[in-house]
């Protein structure tokens, strides 16, 4: 624990690391809110905020602005968790009890948008990609905007209705490999490209999520870069990235 750690704060930090136990919450669930924790506990806001601050720290919860307190941890290049065929995506859905929606809006091949992303994919500036939009939903409720990036020397033909299954089963299926690691950093912002708010069912300015992944598979080639918007309000981001076999 912490040096320096009062008993009130200690009390909040048992009091939500119990929760996570009881509950037996998962990375990128939602915890309590701050209000709900002050008003169980009858301690100070600040209080909460602190002891929060120190399970930042550790790296066992996090916080979006405006979304709220999750389990896990978030943060650029964020290698410390596991992930498997089942996806967060999926996974979220399930215990949701949701239906799962994965729409394929448009695909074409293009030059590589920009150098960050052809140094990514380790391919050259004047190389191809096919770019493909794709929703992600929970029933008919937008949560995920993806912005996909495949090298056409990687993969010189591509059936874009597979993707509206799992993208990374199929891969790993014409593949013959495994996805290893996906090498994740995000930012939050304010939407404001007019696309983006059409197929996201969101209005100007909301508060968004950014993830930019690039994804590798186990011989430790680069095959995707994935620029994600996500509604964090539906779907929690957490940690996952090395494949748990």
């Amino acid at each position: 624990m912490t040096d320096n750690v009062t008993e009130k704060q200690k009390e909040v930090i048992d009091y939500i690391l119990g929760k996570i136990k009881e509950k037996k919450l998962q990375p990128g669930d939602k915890l309590d809110t701050e209000i709900a924790i002050t008003k169980a506990l009858n301690i100070t806001r600040a209080t909460v905020r602190e002891a929060t601050r120190i399970l930042i720290d550790q790296r066992r919860i996090y916080r979006i602005k405006g979304s709220g307190i999750f389990i896990g941890s978030i943060g650029k290049n964020n290698q410390s968790g596991r992930f498997h065929t089942l996806s967060p995506f999926d996974y979220q859905t399930q215990k949701g009890g949701h239906r799962a929606g994965r729409k394929v809006i448009s695909a074409s091949i293009v030059t590589v948008p920009d150098a960050a992303m052809a140094q990514a994919l380790r391919i050259k500036n004047s190389d191809q990609v096919y770019k493909i939009l794709r929703l992600m939903s929970f029933d008919d409720i937008p949560v995920s905007l993806e912005y996909i990036h495949f090298p056409v020397s990687l993969f010189k033909s591509i059936e874009f209705k597979e993707l509206e299954n799992s993208k990374y089963s199929y891969i790993e299926r014409i593949t013959g490999k495994k996805v290893y690691k996906r090498d994740q950093n995000f930012h939050a912002f304010n939407a404001t490209d007019a696309e983006m708010m059409k197929y996201m069912n969101i209005a100007n300015n909301a508060a968004m999520m950014e993830l930019y992944e690039v994804v590798y598979l186990d011989d430790g080639t680069p095959f995707e870069v994935n620029i994600a918007i996500v509604n964090t309000n539906m779907l929690h981001l957490s940690q996952v990235s090395v494949r748990e076999e």
